[in-house]
């Protein structure tokens, strides 16, 4: 059954990645090594022989040429490029002892990378503000229900999605205040 792949599925959120990583090496230490992510947290695993893997995320977007570039950097520093997945960039390298296994060995370069997801997310959630406002301000005084205006489907949907990118938003930036005290 070597070589075989097999998929899994496992939802994290996007200030998880640590536990992500520390997830993929103990799979890897099973004979699991990551082969690809799709999105909705489905990873394809190759079997083979249990080895001592780390695994580290960054998230980047960029174009062609200029990701050739940073991927080269990382081949340069011996880390094996997994794929990507909605920005998320995936590596890898075999774990070795007083060898650095990190790609962001201070607290600003993580920071930096928070704050790049902060950004995509912000400019969806000032979308989904305005989406939301403009609905609620075409509500008509004259409806005798004003409110089922505020809670029909799509704008229900559109509600939600807007507490879930807040929620998310809160959580990034805790995280990031948590490593500036660092």
């Amino acid at each position: 059954m070597e070589n075989a792949l097999v998929k899994k599925f496992k939802w994290f959120w996007a200030w998880q990645d640590e536990a992500e990583e520390a997830w993929l090496g103990e799979m890897s230490k099973k004979g699991y090594h990551l082969s690809s992510v799709s999105v909705a947290g489905i990873y394809t695993f190759f079997i083979d022989e249990p080895r001592d893997y780390v695994y580290r995320l960054d998230y980047r977007m960029f174009p062609k040429k200029d990701k050739q570039e940073y991927l080269q950097l990382f081949r340069d520093a011996g880390w094996e490029y997994i794929g990507e997945m909605s920005a998320w960039q995936y590596f890898r390298k075999h774990a070795k002892q007083g060898e650095a296994n990190e790609i962001f060995t201070d607290a600003e370069s993580k920071i930096a990378k928070y704050t790049r997801i902060l950004t995509f997310l912000g400019f969806f959630w000032i979308v989904l503000v305005a989406v939301l406002v403009g609905r609620i301000s075409r509500i008509s005084v004259e409806n005798p229900y004003p409110w089922w205006g505020v809670i029909d489907g799509i704008q229900l949907f559109t509600f939600l999605v807007f507490l879930l990118f807040t929620y998310i938003i809160i959580r990034l930036a805790t995280r990031i205040r948590q490593l500036k005290r660092l």
